[in-house]
Order: structure tokens, then C-alpha cells, then sequence
């Protein structure tokens, strides 16, 4: 696929800072969500709300992901990338904040809130890297991503530690994150100082994202790796109590999931990068997959501990692959917004019906096989459009 040429200049801050900046960006990109979960029955119980109302507070920020992140490529038109960043550090630790207030539509406008920040920085920041760092486009895919993905972890782990540490309070448990968007805002100003406040990604009369052969397989790809992990992470732990296990071990399940796959969001970009095609571990992600799932299927009560990590070191390396694909698939920087506004947009939207539909069959059938059937055939898509994604492209430079 040809290349167009690149008019996006870099920014002119020392690499070290920008690199600083960037992991403790991406570190907010996750904890205020992902410290909610394993709080999610106390906050029920002292407001006093049914379980579907309570839900809203984890499905509001996937739907934001998926419905704002379209919108974020506009917003460097007026200002650089770099500045609308800092603004929306400034949206999640406000967020954050309310989302530790007396009352649930206090809550409710700080979820709306931190979703629209997270959704336009996980636009951004990897275009600013495929401008920036062009050159280790695979090392910095790994670090943001094993940063977005460790926050996620020790939010989770620490979020109950945390609340018995002050007092039994959730409300503080959660608001402590605010402090988060703080110190990211403070590692990120160095990066305001070396780029120009106006001027955006975005080149005025760039050519259409849908022009780009693989604007739709990526796109693809996000969304349907995205929608197996969010069904698999929000249902795991039902499946599993139905199967006999306890709650402990499901909740230490469900940890283990998650933790499996810091390393691999880290190696995969690299490997991907310095591989003649990523299509070998396209296969691989699909049949770590597709073998995850099975397993639930027909073992889960057997080896549940093997399927989890099966699991978990898929949706690692695939969520760290479909981020490589959409800055090594973009034909120049400036495309880079537009082309991670498209996959992430449409492909989050994607992903929100995943754990509504599994839930709709299993709710319909009154058991498992229809619904983890039906991510079995999601599975294949990750498989033939990732292969789609990962053909031919020569490394950007």
C-alpha cells in the first residue's frame, strides 16, 4: 500500500519527557473505570438502585468511547493534540471526582464525563506516537498499551485495600483517582511546550479514512477482538459461580485474566513490528481465542484456571495488535486520528452489544451454550479480519 506524504512535524520536547508524559496519560486511561467493578455491590447497596440501573455506570463509558471518539479528530482543527489531551485529563479528574458524590446523578454526570475524556485520548495519543517516535513504533505501541492495561489491573486489585484503608469509603476509593489526572497533567506539560497550541494533526484536504484499503479491516478487527474480551470480562464470573465454583475464586479468576496480559501487551507491537507480517500472530490470538472459549463450553469447571489464561493472554496481545494496526495501517500521521477515531468509534460501538447479546441469549436459553457459541463465531471475524488487517504494508518511516 503507498504511502502519502506526511506533513504532520514532530514535537519538539526532549523524547524522554514526551515518553514520561505519554505512560502516565495512558495510566488514567482505565483506573477510574476499572476501580468501579469490584466496588459495584456496596455502591448498589448504599444507593439503594436495582442492578440494571447500576450497570449504566460501566456501559456509559464504552458507549462514549465508541460514539465521542469519532468526534476527536475535529477538536485538533482549533487546537493542537497536545493541548486537547490536557483538556481531557482535566474532564476525567473532574470526573473522577463527581463520581465520588452523595448522590447517583452525581455519579452519573461524572461517568459521562470520564468516558468523553478517555474517548478522545485514546484517539490521540497513538497518533502523537506514530508521529513522534516513527521509528519505534512497536516499542511505544507496547509501553502505551501495557500502560492503558496495568492501570486497568491495579485499579481493580487495589480498589477494596483502598476503601478499607479510608475508612470504608467508596466514595474516597474512587475519588482518590482524581489525583491520577493531576500528576498526568503535570507529566504532560512538557509536551504543550514543544508544539504550537493551534496547530492539529489533521491536514486541511487529506484524503477520505475510507480511501484507505484497510480502514475497514482494522476497524473490523478492534471491534470484534474488543467485544470477546468485554463479554468474557463481564460474564466470566456469572458463568463461573453457575458452574460450582465460589465467589473468591471467580473474582481471583477474573484478576488473573487481567494481570496475564501485561507482558503480552507489551512484546506483541514489538514482535509485530520487526515480523514481515503479523499475520502468524493474527492465527495465534484467534486460536488462543477460539481454545478460551471452548473450554468454557465444554470444561469450564475442569481446567477454568487454563481457559482463563488462554483468555487473557489473547485479549492482550489483540488489543495491543489492533492499536499497532491503526498507526502502522494509516498512510501518514495526520491520518492517524481519523483512522483511530474510525476503528475505535465504530469498532467500541461494536463491542458494547457483545455482553448485551450474550446475556440476552443466555437469559433466552436459560443456559451457556447458546451464547458462548455465539462468541466462538466472533472469534472467527478476529481471525479473517485481522488477517485482512495484517496484509502487506511497508513499516512507516
Amino acid at each position: 500500500m503507498s504511502k502519502l506524504p506526511d506533513p504532520a512535524p514532530r514535537n519538539h520536547a526532549a523524547p524522554a519527557l514526551l515518553l514520561v508524559g505519554m505512560v502516565l496519560v495512558a495510566l488514567n486511561l482505565r483506573p477510574v473505570i476499572a476501580a468501579f467493578g469490584p466496588l459495584l455491590a456496596q455502591i448498589q447497596r448504599d444507593l439503594g438502585v436495582g442492578a440494571a440501573t447500576v450497570s449504566l455506570l460501566t456501559t456509559i463509558p464504552l458507549l462514549c468511547w465508541g460514539a465521542l471518539a469519532l468526534l476527536a479528530p475535529a477538536l485538533t482543527r482549533a487546537r493542537s493534540a497536545e493541548v486537547v489531551i490536557l483538556g481531557c485529563l482535566g474532564l476525567i479528574g473532574v470526573g473522577a471526582a463527581l463520581r465520588a458524590g452523595p448522590s447517583l446523578p452525581w455519579i452519573l454526570a461524572g461517568t459521562l464525563l470520564v468516558g468523553a475524556g478517555i474517548a478522545v485520548v485514546n484517539v490521540l495519543l497513538p497518533s502523537l506516537i506514530r508521529r513522534d517516535f516513527p521509528g519505534r513504533l512497536g516499542l511505544m505501541t507496547g509501553l502505551y498499551t501495557t500502560a492503558v492495561v496495568g492501570g486497568a489491573a491495579v485499579a481493580s486489585a487495589v480498589a477494596v485495600p483502598l476503601m478499607h484503608a479510608l475508612g470504608g469509603s467508596w466514595r474516597l476509593a474512587l475519588g482518590v483517582w482524581a489525583g491520577l489526572a493531576v500528576l498526568g497533567a503535570l507529566a504532560w506539560w512538557p509536551a504543550l511546550r514543544g508544539r504550537p497550541a493551534r496547530t492539529g494533526l489533521q491536514a486541511s484536504g487529506a484524503t477520505g479514512v475510507w480511501t484507505n484499503p484497510a480502514a475497514l479491516a482494522v476497524t473490523l478487527y478492534m471491534g470484534t477482538q474488543s467485544l470477546v474480551f468485554f463479554t468474557w470480562l463481564t460474564w466470566l464470573p456469572r458463568l463461573l459461580l453457575d458452574h460450582g465454583l465460589g465467589s473468591a475464586e471467580a473474582g481471583a479468576l477474573l484478576s488473573l485474566g487481567n494481570v496475564v496480559q501485561l507482558p503480552f501487551t507489551l512484546a506483541v507491537p514489538v514482535l509485530a513490528a520487526r515480523l514481515p507480517s503479523a499475520r502468524p500472530l493474527v492465527v495465534a490470538i484467534s486460536a488462543g481465542f477460539g481454545a478460551g472459549v471452548l473450554g468454557l463450553l465444554a470444561a469450564p469447571n475442569v481446567w477454568p484456571a487454563l481457559w482463563v489464561l488462554l483468555l487473557g493472554v489473547a485479549s492482550g496481545s489483540a488489543f495491543a495488535l489492533a492499536l499497532y494496526f491503526i498507526a502502522h495501517r494509516a498512510r501518514n500521521a495526520s491520518e492517524v486520528p481519523r483512522l483511530s477515531a474510525t476503528a475505535q468509534g465504530y469498532g467500541y460501538l461494536l463491542a458494547a452489544a457483545g455482553p448485551v447479546l450474550f446475556g440476552a441469549l443466555r437469559d433466552l436459553t436459560g443456559g451457556w451454550t447458546a451464547p458462548l457459541s455465539m462468541l466462538l463465531g466472533v472469534t472467527g471475524l478476529v481471525l479473517l479480519s485481522g488477517w485482512k488487517a495484517s496484509s502487506d504494508a511497508a513499516p512507516p518511516r
